[in-house]
């Protein structure tokens, strides 16, 4: 038996915090991303996107700070700082906080995958270090399920 790389796994995050830390357009991808998941988000940025800044959020309008993660489930350190991100990954590691690093993703200790959502379904493709690859795939995924699901017969599409 071989070891494997990473855990694939989905989160329910409906009514649980997540802190985005950052402002640009990352942080903003990410957040609409976690919001569209249910979960109560946080914002620390000094500035944000006009985007992000229309999101309904609790954004906390200045410099990360030791702390800032605390209460949270779930942590994206997105900014255009290493060390800022180095910061926020230290503290989700001392809390048990799962941690994306927008900048390295060999430092994180969670990553997101190029997503598929068709209803129900969900399909979630991780290449790795190639994030490019991975959304190559998906998008080729993209047309074979809509003909997987239009030939599923209505007993299989459909769960009670």
């Amino acid at each position: 038996m071989s070891l494997m790389a990473n855990y694939p796994l989905l989160l329910d995050l409906l009514g649980k915090r997540a802190c985005v830390i950052g402002g640009g357009l990352v942080a903003t991808r990410r957040t609409r991303a976690l919001i569209e998941a249910g979960a109560k988000v946080t914002v620390v940025a000094p500035t944000v996107t006009p985007e992000l800044q229309a999101l309904t959020v609790d954004w906390q309008q200045r410099v990360y700070a030791d702390g800032d993660l605390a209460g949270s489930w779930l942590a994206h350190a997105a900014t255009d700082d290493p060390q800022v991100n180095a910061a926020v990954a230290a503290e989700a590691e001392r809390e048990h906080i799962f941690c994306i690093r927008a900048d390295d993703a060999t430092r994180s200790g969670a990553w997101v995958p190029a997503v598929l959502r068709d209803g129900d379904i969900t399909v979630a493709v991780n290449a790795g270090r190639n994030p490019g690859l991975a959304i190559a795939v998906r998008d080729g995924i993209r047309g074979v399920l809509a003909q997987i699901v239009a030939a599923a017969p209505p007993a299989v599409r459909r769960v009670d």
